[in-house]
């Protein structure tokens, strides 16, 4: 009898049956709600910031709990050069375990870097799988003694090498511990000294509140921020540790990140300074960035306006607009009931916080836009958050149900029919997407007229902890 495995908790549905149920039929036919993502403007999102890394001659590290999918991770790194991963949960880092081990079985570089202060509990199964894969492919990190010290104990017992990254706070403050602190260098002297088990792979950094940001300038400040702060950080390894490796320097978050792009234009903000930076550090460390929304990006990102909106004279294929054309993902709601007789026009839909979540975004008071899809063809003006804000948004919302609210002048609003489809672009697409079983994909590109109104593929979401 084989061994049961945490996976075996959480069956996900059979792909080839969903594939059976929805491929090739078009989007006014689904019930609802259903998650939809459009696999040519992921394509287009993920190869830019392969191709950012590429031109930057720095790592790229994809994260990959936003999707939570197979296919989603894949195109992430691409059909060549590492596919190295951080995961917020380990049956991620489970379900990624094959591919990771088919990629290294074909000498292609690939590791999973556990991307939270670990729970002792988790340290088990972490260890199974680093048993199963080349030595450091499993990583964790670590930003206080005691959880070290703790871990250093429970993998004493094993014969596996796990990295290990200390954790910066860059002004987060969510998890990490900032340099000046006086258990910072007694923190870095244990990891690093370490001989056995743990091994010091280097330092990490998200740079969270990069979400307030509100312009190209704020993302570049950030990105710059963090390459300054994990520099800092360096200078408290102990030089015992020096010539064993290259120190890895993790900076990132999607809209720090995914700023990258702007840095491969000499108008950006600080792209002199920048640049001089990043020289400065290839030669001595392995600098890499990371991020995970960037695939399907939602509301909360294009408010950071992190990168431009448009392009002059086009995109490339390392540098994309960040608008709303680039979103990815899009829930499909039903019209359940109408009340055009109230204050402002409103609809009942058939999705509530459970779908779409409740994270608010900074540039307007609701909890998504309606998109200009297919049943929305009539109505003369998207929402635009940056703009005049006439249109449909989810004014109000509850556990299962949503209220569309026109918000504009009442004499520019088409209204709604009972039965009739909406699409709406959610806040946060992590959690938008955390409530679906799966995906159904479409494919603006392959459909010829950007409409993406059929379905291509189904991608079975990962399910548990």
């Amino acid at each position: 009898m084989s061994a049961i495995t945490p996976l075996d908790n959480y069956p996900l549905a059979s792909q080839a049956s969903l594939a059976a149920q929805y491929v090739g039929k078009r989007l006014q036919g689904l019930p609802t709600p259903a998650v939809i993502l459009d696999r040519s403007k992921i394509k287009k999102n993920c190869d830019a910031m392969l191709q950012v890394c590429q031109k930057l001659d720095v790592g790229f590290r994809a994260h990959v709990k936003s999707h939570k999918t197979l296919e989603l991770s894949k195109m992430q790194v691409g059909n060549e050069g590492p596919a190295n991963f951080i995961v917020s949960t380990v049956i991620e880092a489970e379900n990624l375990f094959p591919y990771v081990l088919a990629c290294q079985d074909e000498g292609r570089e690939a590791s999973i870097l556990y991307g939270v202060p670990v729970p002792q509990s988790s340290i088990p199964r972490l260890i199974d799988l680093a048993s199963k894969l080349a030595p450091r492919s499993i990583s964790i990190i670590i930003d206080n003694l005691s959880a070290f010290q703790k871990f250093q104990a429970t993998i004493s017992s094993s014969t596996v090498q796990i990295g290990v990254f200390i954790k910066i706070d860059t002004g987060y403050h969510r998890a990490g511990i900032v340099p000046s602190s006086p258990d910072f260098q007694p923190l870095v002297s244990a990891v690093a000294n370490s001989t056995s088990g743990p091994f010091f792979m280097g330092f990490y950094s998200h740079y969270g509140h990069s979400y307030a940001g509100s312009s190209p300038s704020d993302a570049a400040d950030g990105l710059i921020a963090e390459l300054v702060e994990l520099e800092s950080a360096v200078r408290a390894v102990p030089a015992t540790f020096a010539g064993r490796e290259k120190l890895v320097l993790s900076v990132g978050a999607t809209p720090t990140a995914t700023a990258a792009q702007n840095m491969l234009s000499s108008s950006s903000p600080r792209v002199a300074e920048f640049n001089d930076i990043l020289a400065g550090l290839k030669g001595k460390y392995k600098v890499e960035l990371h991020a995970g929304v960037y695939p399907l990006l939602d509301c909360q990102q294009i408010a950071t306006h992190a990168r431009p909106s448009s392009l002059s004279p086009s995109p490339t294929s390392a540098i994309q607009p960040l608008s709303k054309d680039a979103i990815a993902i899009k829930i499909l709601l039903e019209v359940t009931s109408v009340y055009p007789s109230r204050a402002k026009p409103e609809c009942l839909v058939s999705a509530g916080s459970l779908a779409l979540g409740r994270e608010p975004c900074k540039s307007y008071t609701g909890w998504g836009i309606v998109t200009p899809d297919f049943a929305n063809a009539s109505t003369p003006s998207i929402y635009d958050d940056a703009g005049d804000r006439t249109g449909w948004i989810v004014g109000r919302i509850s556990q299962e149900h949503g209220i569309l609210t026109w918000e504009g002048e009442r004499g520019m609003c088409n209204e709604f029919e009972v039965g009739g489809k909406v699409c709406v672009w959610p806040n946060h697409a992590c959690v938008a997407g955390a409530g679906a079983g799966w995906y159904l994909v479409v494919d603006s590109e392959e459909d010829g007229d950007g409409a993406g109104e059929v379905v291509r593929d189904v991608w079975v979401r990962w399910r548990g902890w």
